[in-house]
């Protein structure tokens, strides 16, 4: 992918993911139960021709974030088509910090670069060690590419909480299935185990919150969503408060996703219990 460029993705993403979708099904039984589940109203066709495109998608996904490594920021920036940014710039000038919330959608490694290179600001993003320390250490030269800075599971909440007090940005991607224990809420009509870690870092920190989603228009061209999640400031925030965080985010994020369904991680067992 360095030899060839980000710009030439479009090349192989098609016959990529047709080859994993045929030859190599990872996980494809869990995209169409996932799908028929999220959309019971869409026929059989349906369903096999938006998990096809699921798997093309993320062809293209993997494939930019290996060019990742090299790209240029001019480069990077003509990608990409994003509304104002003033809410989020007001809040960096009140120097009150914020939390950013992305998804598994579009690219999301891409947005997390493009928003911090756009805003000439660091943002401590979370990320979960891999197995293989060179790909940990590759993901982490990617993502700190632009100044950015990598923060792993663990000391994460202590870190991310002092960084907020500073009026500095965390960012999580927010929509992994959480533990069978976990709260549920509402999403594609269906309880939904879902991690509150973002809800309880922004509840006590009492901070601007705002849903960051990079939605592929074609290959080569992305548009951004911003939109804020409005939720109630408390002192001492319990459970429900909690619960309704969490709802909003996982709202605005279905919203989208049912637009365009084939961009969003199916392959994710988000309805294992």
């Amino acid at each position: 992918m360095r030899l060839i460029g980000i710009s030439n993705v479009k090349y192989l993403a098609y016959p990529v993911g047709l080859f994993f979708y045929y030859f190599i099904p990872i996980r494809k039984k869990v995209v169409i139960k996932n799908l028929s589940l999220a959309f019971p109203e869409y026929e059989r066709g349906r369903i096999l021709s938006i998990a096809k495109d699921n798997y093309i998608n993320f062809a293209s996904a993997f494939l930019e974030i290996a060019a990742l490594r090299s790209i240029k920021q001019n480069e990077l920036i003509d990608l990409i088509e994003i509304p104002p940014l003033d809410d989020i710039k007001d809040c960096l000038e009140k120097k009150t910090g914020a939390v950013f919330l992305t998804a598994h959608f579009g690219n999301w490694e891409m947005g997390a670069l493009y928003i911090g290179l756009i805003l000439n600001r660091s943002i401590h993003v979370l990320a979960k060690k891999q197995r293989n320390p060179t790909v940990s250490a590759w993901m982490k030269s990617i993502r700190e590419k632009f100044g950015n800075k990598e923060i792993l599971l663990g000391s994460s909440v202590k870190h991310f909480l002092l960084a907020l007090k500073k009026g500095e940005i965390i960012g999580l991607v927010a929509d992994q299935r959480a533990p069978r224990d976990s709260i549920r809420v509402n999403y594609f009509n269906r309880p939904t185990a879902v991690f509150t870690g973002a809800a309880a870092i922004a509840l006590k920190a009492r901070v601007p919150v705002f849903v960051i989603l990079l939605k592929r228009v074609d290959f080569n061209k992305f548009q951004g969503i911003i939109k804020k999640v409005e939720y109630e400031k408390s002192d001492k925030p319990a459970e429900k408060d909690i619960i309704a965080f969490t709802q909003s985010y996982m709202k605005i994020l279905e919203e989208h996703v049912r637009e365009c369904p084939q961009q969003w991680f199916w392959m994710h067992n988000i309805w294992k219990y």
